[in-house]
């Protein structure tokens, strides 16, 4: 069989549409696994009888070799340059085994070279990445080391490795993130870029505890493609209100939620839609998440004196138009923001309340002036992340029992069913809604990612006069449902209408007050 180039000098990159996706079922077959992971390639597409075939190192003897031996005759082969991520990403679509992958590893010699510990130490990281986890967590036990990924919001324990390699292990780590090798006692932060995984970094926090160092790793994906509105769940009359706000000269546009509610991701998002050109935007956070162009973005630093208020009463002095905090925390920092957002600065921040009527009453629990709150609040959205059911396994059934009676326990819902969706109490447990039945994919969970269920607040006149006269937050939400305020039950329930989640995530991420 003949093996051409199809290009001579440069080979073209692996098409886009083949990125992070399946290769075609008809060659997903070929190359198994380990032969994918030993040539660092893999077939791609089919088309007669010419094959796409993506390769790191496309003139080695040996993977022509096995294609000339697995291929049909005269089959005709185009090449493409692959990343070792494009390999990442393709393993991915394949039934891996991390913990037997891990077991392998140590195997192979009781780890005395740096080499096997680098093997062991990329191998996990790679594997974070192709699991799509926000966290990987590396844990040091009584007997064992316990490695656990955070997948959709929820920790997952993927391998051991054994207790006497993981001081190297650690070591690992720490000259990937420029970290002391010798310091053990106190916590150290750092960060990794790893070279073979384009536009991504990992965000590490070592601390000492009883049993040895605990790694937690935060994986960042600088890449950005998830932040645009229609990636993070809001609907489009929600995105609408989004945009006609972020086109206002001054003013503050406010996030709220608990930790870990992706409140500072949609900030970013709201950035990323901002025209940076003509424009001087700085960012205040702790820490910095994301990476975004175009963008001043500084670090807080306790240790030296940087907190919140002080970074911004500089920031003031740096010819700002658009300002973000990373958070509101005391009395000094709100006043200041308010301040900025009263004499002509757009500013962005977050702040933990319930839900978006809340956060009027939260400034001034804080001391803001009541006129200030009312003249400065141009937009609050309140947001909780619900995980979404898994596409590949995805089926229409009835609620289990439990999930039935827990509804009907909540009248709320049940009015929102009932004057929304035309589903009464006594016909709910015959409805069928969409939940995962579990598969590879989604880590035998139902769910795989994630999206955000909002409130989406917007000041008009009768709320402002609200704010003046110090109403409760109640009667705030009671104003805003006039005018087309839709609350974040609400939001929840329609996105289990129309299969995007479950009933039990909704549950579980709101509560009654």
């Amino acid at each position: 069989m003949k093996i051409s180039l199809s290009k001579k000098g440069g080979l073209p990159a692996l098409p886009e549409q083949y990125k992070d996706k399946a290769p075609k079922s008809e060659v997903l077959g070929i190359m198994p696994p380990e032969v994918i992971s030993e040539f660092q390639a893999f077939i791609f597409d089919k088309k007669d009888n010419t094959f796409g075939v993506a390769a790191v190192n496309p003139q080695n003897p040996a993977l022509q070799r096995f294609l000339k031996d697995n291929l049909p005759e005269k089959s005709r082969i185009e090449w493409h340059s692959a990343t070792k991520h494009n390999i990442t990403s393709v393993l991915k679509f394949y039934i891996r085994d991390f913990s037997s992958e891990i077991g392998a590893l140590v195997g192979v010699s009781k780890f005395e070279s740096n080499g096997n510990i680098a093997k062991l130490v990329d191998t996990i990281i790679d594997y974070g990445f192709s699991e799509k986890a926000s966290d990987i967590h590396i844990e040091p036990l009584r007997y064992e080391t316990a490695v656990r990924f955070r997948v959709d919001g929820m920790l997952h324990p993927m391998a051991s490795i054994p207790r006497d390699i993981h001081p190297a292990v650690v070591a690992r780590f720490k000259i990937l993130s420029n970290l002391k090798i010798d310091e053990y006692r106190r916590p150290q932060d750092g960060r990794i870029e790893p070279e073979h995984i384009p536009d991504a970094s990992l965000r590490i926090s070592i601390i000492p505890t009883l049993y040895g160092e605990k790694i937690a790793l935060r994986i960042l994906d600088d890449s950005h493609k998830n932040l645009m509105l229609q990636n993070l769940g809001f609907s489009e009359k929600q995105a609408d209100i989004l945009m006609r706000n972020i086109e206002k000269p001054f003013g503050m546009i406010v996030t709220s939620g608990p930790t870990g509610s992706g409140k500072t991701t949609t900030l970013y998002a709201l950035l990323q839609l901002l025209k940076k050109d003509g424009m001087n935007i700085s960012t205040l956070e702790d820490p910095i998440e994301y990476a975004l162009a175009g963008v001043n973005q500084i670090q807080a630093n306790v240790s030296v004196g940087l907190t919140f208020a002080s970074g911004l009463r500089a920031l003031l002095r740096q010819d700002p138009d658009v300002i973000m905090v990373g958070e509101i925390r005391d009395s000094e920092t709100v006043i200041m923001a308010a301040n900025a957002a009263m004499t002509g600065h757009l500013v962005f921040t977050t702040m933990h309340t319930n839900d978006a009527p809340s956060a009027f009453t939260r400034f001034l629990e804080m001391k803001v002036e009541d006129f200030v709150v009312a003249s400065i609040v141009n937009l609050v959205i309140a947001q909780r992340l619900v995980r979404t059911v898994c596409e590949s396994c995805a089926e229409k059934d009835v609620l289990p029992e439990a999930i039935v009676k827990k509804i009907r326990e909540r009248k709320d819902i049940l009015n929102i069913l009932e004057e929304e969706h035309g589903i009464k109490g006594d016909g709910l447990a015959h409805h069928k809604f969409a939940r995962g039945k579990g598969c590879k994919a989604c880590l035998k969970t139902g769910y795989l990612g994630r999206t955000g269920i909002y409130e989406v607040l917007e000041m008009n006149k009768e709320i402002h006069t609200l704010v003046l006269n110090h109403a409760p937050a109640e009667k705030i939400r009671e104003a805003a449902q006039k005018a087309g305020f839709v609350d974040m039950l609400s939001d929840g329930i329609k996105k289990v209408m129309d299969g995007s989640t479950t009933f039990e995530e909704v549950l579980r991420t709101t509560r009654l007050t």
